[in-house]
């Protein structure tokens, strides 16, 4: 029986725990962690040197990215664009030094501008303004603020126009009518406008009920003026002109009648009689004077007018049109407009040559003949930011036909929108 001093040395003792070993794992873990940190590195190296487009990024979360990405991309279109600017500004230099020809700015962009867009961007680069998106918005606003001054201008030519005149009543004098028009349409002191009128050849007889008498007032130059027209008149001014001179020739026939009995008056009457005569060639002449300064007016105003119909029928088409094109998607892809499904490449070609005028049409509709197909299979809106039903409809007819309707005019006015065909 073994007691607790007997010897120990054949108690046997559990064998030793071998020591785990790694390095299995981190052969096998190892390469697989390195490659993801290889690659991820690298697509974030590659994404940074050669971002990706706008439309292929993951959508902002908030307005506020949107306006950082898209502040971000527009520098960069103004800076890519003075660079072009500075680059040909190189190359021209060194062309004038060796008396070559030099290539002007709007070359580059020589595709989709018309000849007067090519001098108008030409003219900005040859005084030094700036070409970029920032600085055409610059020039488009100093633009509309010389249009309105030129309206302001127009505007108050319009008012200085005669008008149609003021027919006379019964019991009308010149002196009278043409003082009480300054003092109610311009307000002058009724000393100031007897002035005005004093420095006139104004006859106080003579006037016809239904004559009619026009005036003329520009303040700037102290000038006024006025003239007088036969009107719904049995008689014309110049026809009662003549008439008093036929009673002043019958005056005159009486006088030198008398003459013969009275020797002693004869010289005083002879010059009574040279007096009246150079007083009809004034008349005459300041008659001709008038009529001139009237066709002058009426000139002016005619030209005034016509200037002022042109400018409002260019500012209503270009504030209410919309402007558009339409075409087959296989045609757009043959000209490199259509890259993808909804993508849209080299813009610049497509002329929007088309436009409806928003204030008077509402709708455009396509045939298929138009595009040498048989028939329409779908109509595609771009950009695509124009929506079905909300800006636009579009309806199908059984003829083939298609109608495109404006649903939102405001939202309309002015865009250009291309329409994919698709057969």
């Amino acid at each position: 029986m073994a007691s607790l001093f007997d010897a120990v040395e054949d108690i046997k003792l559990p064998d030793e725990r071998p020591k785990r070993s790694w390095k299995k794992f981190f052969k096998i873990v190892g390469p697989i962690v390195a490659a993801v940190i290889v690659l991820g590195g690298g697509w974030l190296a590659y994404d940074t040197y050669r971002p990706r487009p706008l439309t292929q990024r993951p959508v902002p979360q908030s307005p506020d990215m949107l306006l950082g990405e898209l502040k971000i991309a527009r520098e960069d279109i103004d800076s890519k664009t003075r660079d072009i600017y500075a680059r040909l500004q190189q190359f021209n230099a060194r062309m004038e030094m060796l008396g070559r020809k030099q290539i002007p700015f709007s070359q580059v962009f020589i595709q989709g501008l018309s000849a007067e867009e090519e001098q108008a961007l030409d003219k900005m680069v040859k005084d030094e303004k700036d070409p970029s998106y920032q600085g055409v918005l610059s020039q488009v606003v100093e633009d509309m603020k010389t249009i309105r001054g030129l309206q302001k201008q127009v505007g108050e030519l319009e008012t200085k126009l005669p008008g149609d005149g003021i027919e006379v009543k019964a019991g009308d004098t010149h002196m009278g009518m043409a003082t009480k028009w300054l003092i109610d349409q311009h307000k002058l002191p009724p000393a100031r406008a007897k002035e005005l009128a004093e420095r006139l050849n104004i006859l106080e007889t003579g006037l016809q009920k239904g004559n009619k008498v026009f005036f003329y007032y520009d303040p700037s130059k102290d000038f006024f003026g006025t003239w007088v027209s036969q009107g719904d008149a049995k008689s014309s001014p110049l026809a009662i002109v003549r008439a008093r001179e036929m009673n002043l020739i019958g005056e005159r026939n009486v006088a030198q009648a008398k003459a013969t009995d009275l020797e002693g008056k004869k010289a005083e009457l002879e010059a009574t009689l040279a007096k009246l005569e150079e007083d009809i060639k004034n008349l005459e002449a300041r008659k001709a004077s008038l009529e001139s300064n009237v066709a002058q007016i009426e000139g002016e105003r005619n030209a005034a007018q016509s200037e002022v119909k042109v400018k409002t029928d260019a500012l209503d088409v270009a504030t209410n049109s919309m402007w558009y094109e339409a075409d087959t998607a296989a045609n757009l892809k043959a000209r490199g407009v259509l890259k993808t499904v909804n993508k849209v490449d080299k813009i610049a070609d497509v002329k929007f040559a088309s436009s409806i005028n928003l204030k008077t049409t509402k709708s455009i509709t396509f045939k298929p003949s138009q595009f040498g197909i048989d028939r329409i299979r779908d109509v595609r809106i771009l950009p695509s930011y124009f929506k079905e039903k909300r800006e636009l409809d579009v309806k199908f007819a059984e003829d083939g036909t298609v109608e495109v309707s404006v649903l939102n005019e405001a939202a309309m006015k002015g865009q250009k929108v291309l329409f994919v065909v698709e057969r």
